[in-house]
């Protein structure tokens, strides 16, 4: 499910002196809001109420805590907001995941981790993404693209997403675990399963 809030650019002013660091034991006030019911918190108006995001801003403004999904929450809006947050993060936020995707990503997951194991294995993972580590490639991915388009010229009918995915399958499959035709595996069905959750 793909949520889309459209707000313009925001005026969000916030003096980033007065943030609480993690480390510190003093405590930072936490923005207005409302967390909802217990349990549930604001789950339903989340996900039933188009103008959820609208009304919570005019409500709130730019920042204000929640609880969705029973997770506790802080929304900021606006580009400021979210260059604050990129600049910051491990200094005044750290990212998370809901339990869910914890659970579905393993807790060794590049995405499921910060700080200095996050950083380590961040820097192993870039050298695959490297220029030379990319041309490096292009000779697999050729093969690969080529199989394809003999087999599509071949049909008469083509029905693209499960054709592209099963593609996309394949080249990331070979590249990055060493399997040939993993779409054809029991791989792609455990992959599938996965994927829905």
């Amino acid at each position: 499910m793909v949520l889309k809030l459209k707000v313009s650019r925001s005026k969000f002013n916030f003096n980033p002196s007065k943030m609480t660091q993690l480390e510190s034991k003093k405590p930072a006030s936490l923005p207005p809001g409302d967390k909802g019911l217990p349990l549930i918190g604001e789950s339903l108006s989340f996900l039933f109420d188009p103008d959820f995001g609208k009304k919570k801003l005019k409500k709130y403004g730019h920042v204000y805590k929640t609880n969705i999904f029973g997770n506790n929450a802080v929304i900021m809006i606006g580009a400021e907001a979210n260059q604050f947050l990129f600049r910051n993060e491990n200094q005044y936020v750290v990212s998370t995941w809901p339990k869910s995707t914890r659970i579905l990503l393993g807790k060794l997951s590049l995405s499921t981790n910060d700080g200095t194991f996050h950083t380590s294995r961040r820097k192993l993972l870039a050298q695959a993404f490297k220029p030379r580590a990319l041309n490096s490639y292009i000779p697999k991915m050729t093969e690969i693209t080529q199989q394809y388009i003999d087999k599509w010229l071949q049909t008469k009918e083509l029905t693209w997403y499960p054709e592209l995915r099963d593609y996309t399958f394949d080249v990331a499959c070979s590249l990055l675990i060493s399997i040939d035709n993993a779409s054809q595996t029991k791989l792609a069905s455990y992959f599938e399963t996965w994927v829905k959750g």
